[in-house]
């Protein structure tokens, strides 16, 4: 029997309505949704669609470097050389911690190939910290074998993050120092650290990443060439982030892990900020005025 626009479903239709929805989602890998209507009363439940072309949707700073965090896997794997031309849309679930799959364009900037459609997903696993998997990177059209849930398994960054070393940039053959040109050349050592940054200060704007400046960066990893390295830990000082509008001067620390799955794929992430009593320190009346005077300067 059907209902009616103003009858609520039995508990039967309704479950048969939610099992329709999730079938008709998974048929596209939760990528290509449109035209497909969720249930009365679970809207927010279901994967809500956002168009980038138009000109607002949430999240902003954050799905653009989730986009590049999938080329950056795609061309690790393949070789490549893609970099974000622009993103297309994307679709989330509205909790706590959420999934992202995004469809973008990109296009290799050495071999000057013509514009892809690229689809990446991230998973997040905390909402407000950087402990996420990208387990899709991809040219639309390609397919990818989804490994079972078991799959977690097979991440390498599980565990707490190690303490800030105090030997970090003492020279020790623990790690590799990577500094000056090295890091020009090294944008997903950069994206990592916009990411941490992003996932602890959720409302910050790409303006203000743009300021983060690193200054000095340690690799632990096993692995013979550390700057291509697939399992690494990067201890990272950098300046240029204001907390309350204060602060930018101070060096910071980050820690954070990254790793590849050996039977997935999958590209891991988590990192966090670490805290310590410099972040406190005030700005001096020299260093307030230089601020004051290059704020005038970008009006």
């Amino acid at each position: 029997m059907s209902t009616s626009r103003f009858e609520e479903p039995n508990d039967e239709e309704y479950a048969r309505r939610v099992e329709s929805y999730w079938r008709q989602v998974y048929e596209s890998d939760c990528f290509d949704i449109e035209g497909v209507r969720a249930p009365p009363c679970m809207e927010m439940n279901g994967l809500i669609t956002f168009n980038c072309l138009s000109f607002g949707y949430p999240d902003r700073p954050l799905v653009n470097r989730y986009a590049r965090l999938g080329l950056h896997r795609y061309n690790m794997k393949e070789g490549t050389n893609f970099e974000l031309d622009c993103l297309i849309k994307f679709n989330k679930r509205c909790i706590g911690a959420s999934s992202y799959w995004i469809t973008l364009a990109a296009r290799d900037t050495v071999a000057r190939s013509p514009m892809q459609t690229f689809q990446v997903q991230v998973d997040e696993k905390r909402a407000r910290l950087l402990d996420l998997t990208c387990s899709i990177a991809r040219v639309k059209g390609e397919t990818t074998t989804t490994a079972p849930f078991s799959s977690h398994n097979d991440c390498v960054v599980d565990g707490r993050l190690p303490d800030w070393p105090v030997d970090a940039f003492d020279g020790s053959q623990r790690f590799y120092l990577a500094e000056g040109s090295e890091l020009l050349y090294t944008h997903w050592i950069h994206l990592y650290l916009e990411l941490a940054v992003c996932k602890t200060h959720m409302s910050i704007s790409d303006k203000d990443l743009s300021k983060l400046k690193i200054v000095k960066v340690a690799i632990e990893t096993t692995e013979e060439e550390p700057l291509k390295a697939k399992n690494s830990i990067l201890y990272i000082a950098f300046k240029g982030l204001a907390t309350g509008g204060i602060g930018e001067h101070v060096e910071r620390k980050a820690i954070i892990k990254s790793g590849i799955g050996e039977h997935t794929g999958f590209l891991y992430l988590k990192g966090n900020l670490c805290r310590g009593e410099e972040e406190l320190t005030p700005m001096s009346v020299v260093e307030r005025c230089i601020q004051y005077r290059d704020r005038l300067l970008t009006v």
